[in-house]
């Protein structure tokens, strides 16, 4: 084979590589055009066309309107998207003709939905998203649930929507567990992350204090007094299940559960002072992690499971304290007053707490792991307590009695979403974000 021919060759090979490379970036960019956010703190413009109810009964028109504005609500939350009413100037335009007037109006997509009653029980929703520059379908699904379980079926839309422009699944079908007061007892409740299908899990008329969920979200653990004394239980949410776990005499206050979900660390008074320990699901001690004669209590694992921060009064008031799972390499994170509820970020960058100000009011802290610096993000509102992240560790729900009585109250860690959760009498406290529910 002689030179000019081995050019001839390679050059083939060449071309025939670049044009793999050519198809492969066109590939991948249309199945990635839309996971642009994931990079970006721009929000994309989306239209929404009003949803098609395929039946005359009035409920089902009903329900198609809300399935819609719950699914417009999530995605405005998500701070991910800006939503646009799909209305056209000419509504006698084509499909295509709606395109080119979205794509003028700085549209990226468009979502249309057909709801369909099915056999009366259950409703099936049709969901469509097209590209407003192709006019392809760049994402489709059909859901069919319960009647009764509408709320749930336009989350779960929602999320893969986040989904589809994120690559992160969204959060819409969290809910927070907190405790509230309005019947006379502290009683352990559970609503939607947007304040709907508020429902009371504890009617034991005690107290009943410091819910905390389970990493795959089935259950909640808690400090109650139904024996007269302040024993840890766990509720298993999904076979409707109550069990004590720890029941020593004195404190068993909530802790946290660990990261695989097999072992809850916790505050025992077993011995003269409060410290920590680690116990496994059966109420067994694994590790005393804490054996000093001052107060640790509110310890909160780190995503990794390797780490745990918590609170000590070591210096003569509680302060933030990072120790190894074994008890070892502790360190103290130095701030400037009180503090109390730390919770872990589940991206593990960044702690957030609560710290008294000269005043004596609570503000909400967080502390950034690789720079060590402390940003506040409440500041005299009154009393901001008891932080807890959200499944994606974009918000924090908390309690505060800005507004005269204890609320719960969830805000973006950028501090520019306060919304109150939801409407209940009495006074609420210690809020806990569940994990992403999956049914």
């Amino acid at each position: 084979m002689n030179l000019n021919t081995k050019i001839k060759i390679i050059k083939k090979i060449l071309f025939l590589f670049y044009i793999v490379l050519y198809l492969s970036s066109v590939i991948y960019a249309q199945d990635d055009i839309y996971l642009s956010l994931s990079v970006s703190d721009k929000r994309s413009n989306i239209a929404i066309e009003n949803f098609n109810a395929i039946s005359e009964n009035d409920n089902i028109i009903k329900i198609t309107k809300i399935l819609q504005t719950i699914i417009e609500d999530d995605l405005v939350f998500s701070k991910y998207f800006n939503i646009t009413q799909s209305v056209y100037e000419n509504f006698s335009v084509s499909f295509e003709e709606k395109l080119v007037f979205l794509n003028n109006k700085g549209i990226s997509a468009l979502i249309t939905a057909e709801v369909i009653d099915s056999n009366g029980n259950n409703l099936i929703l049709d969901i469509k998203m097209f590209d407003v520059i192709t006019g392809e379908i760049i994402w489709k699904h059909k859901y069919e649930r319960k009647l009764e379980n509408y709320r749930y079926m336009a989350h779960e839309a929602s999320d893969e929507i986040v989904k589809k422009f994120t690559g992160e699944i969204g959060i819409a079908r969290s809910k927070v567990a907190f405790v509230n007061d309005s019947t006379g007892f502290k009683e352990i409740y559970i609503v939607d992350y947007d304040g709907y299908n508020l429902c009371k899990l504890t009617k034991n008329k005690k107290i009943n204090i410091l819910p905390k969920w389970s990493p795959n979200g089935e259950q909640i653990i808690y400090t109650s007094y139904i024996y007269n004394n302040p024993d840890l239980f766990v509720l298993n949410i999904v076979k409707n299940k109550c069990d004590i776990v720890s029941k020593y005499q004195g404190l068993n206050v909530t802790g946290s559960f660990s990261p695989d979900g097999k072992k809850i660390l916790l505050t025992l008074s077993r011995d003269k002072y409060p410290n920590l320990y680690l116990i496994n699901m059966s109420g067994e001690i694994i590790h005393r992690m804490t054996n000093n004669s001052c107060i640790d209590t509110s310890p909160s694992f780190a995503p990794n499971g390797r780490e745990v921060v918590f609170i000590s009064d070591r210096p003569g008031y509680p302060q933030l304290y990072i120790m190894n799972i074994e008890g070892g390499n502790v360190k103290r994170i130095i701030t400037n007053g009180p503090c109390d509820s730390p919770s872990w970020s589940p991206c593990g960058d960044k702690i957030v707490f609560t710290m008294r100000q000269s005043g004596g009011n609570y503000d909400l802290c967080i502390y950034d792991i690789s720079t060590s610096k402390i940003m506040k993000l409440t500041n005299n509102q009154k009393n901001n307590e008891n932080p807890s992240w959200s499944p994606d560790g974009r918000f924090i729900v908390f309690c505060s009695n800005r507004l005269g009585k204890g609320e719960i109250y969830i805000m973006a860690i950028d501090c520019s979403v306060i919304r109150k959760l939801t409407e209940i009498s009495g006074t609420s406290y210690t809020p806990s974000w569940s994990p992403v529910l999956i049914e």
